[in-house]
């Protein structure tokens, strides 16, 4: 074959047909959004809930406020943003009228924190972190304390507990509920775990 042929032949093999094109940018999108929520968990886990909040925001916009779909992006994206929302106890703005300065707004915000992580712990559901998670959340409503309490002291009995938050939580629990023993051990456990952010032992500023 000339080599001018050859050389046409190689160009035509190397162009992108219009599918392969397509399916690069989906790739492109994929690769970005998952770039996003990634670097929105870590703001997180840093204790940077308003720089997570406005990353999945930027990202998502809206739709970070609906109910998650099967995309497990969406998913850790909705987990994300009801996490700053409890962690910033309501207020951060997310959006919606949702979290900020007043009481209405705050309170609205964290009801709209616990139907969100709920909803992500359907019936059944066995992962730890999903029950931490629905727990923090609870425990910020007056109705939902006793409710958090049972979810992290489950955890807690059967050593699945997934991180510093849920053990802080329970040592303050534990202790609310006249269970010293099982708050000092909560202590103890979340201090043995580096996370920044999170006060094992609530009675050391009392």
């Amino acid at each position: 074959m000339p080599r001018l042929a050859l050389a046409l032949a190689l160009a035509v093999l190397a162009t992108p047909r219009p599918a392969d094109a397509c399916g690069n940018t989906v790739r492109r999108v994929v690769d970005t959004t998952n770039h996003a929520v990634r670097n929105a968990e870590q703001l997180l886990a840093q204790g940077d809930a308003k720089k997570a909040i406005s990353t999945i925001r930027d990202e998502f916009g809206d739709r970070a406020l609906t109910a998650p779909t099967d995309d497990s992006l969406h998913q850790r994206a909705h987990r994300v943003l009801a996490l700053a929302v409890v962690r910033s106890k309501g207020e951060l703005a997310i959006g919606a009228e949702l979290g900020g300065k007043t009481d209405a707004r705050r309170q609205a915000a964290l009801a709209w924190a616990v139907l969100s992580l709920r909803l992500q712990r359907p019936v059944h559901d066995e992962n730890p972190l999903h029950a931490a998670d629905l727990a923090e959340a609870l425990a910020l409503q007056a109705s939902g304390r006793a409710e958090a309490y049972g979810l992290l002291k489950d955890l807690a009995d059967r050593d699945l507990m997934p991180g510093a938050h849920g053990w802080a939580l329970l040592a303050e629990l534990g202790r609310e509920r006249g269970d010293l023993d099982l708050s000092k051990k909560a202590v103890e456990r979340c201090k043995q775990i580096v996370a920044s952010g999170v006060q094992c032992d609530t009675t050391e500023n009392s």
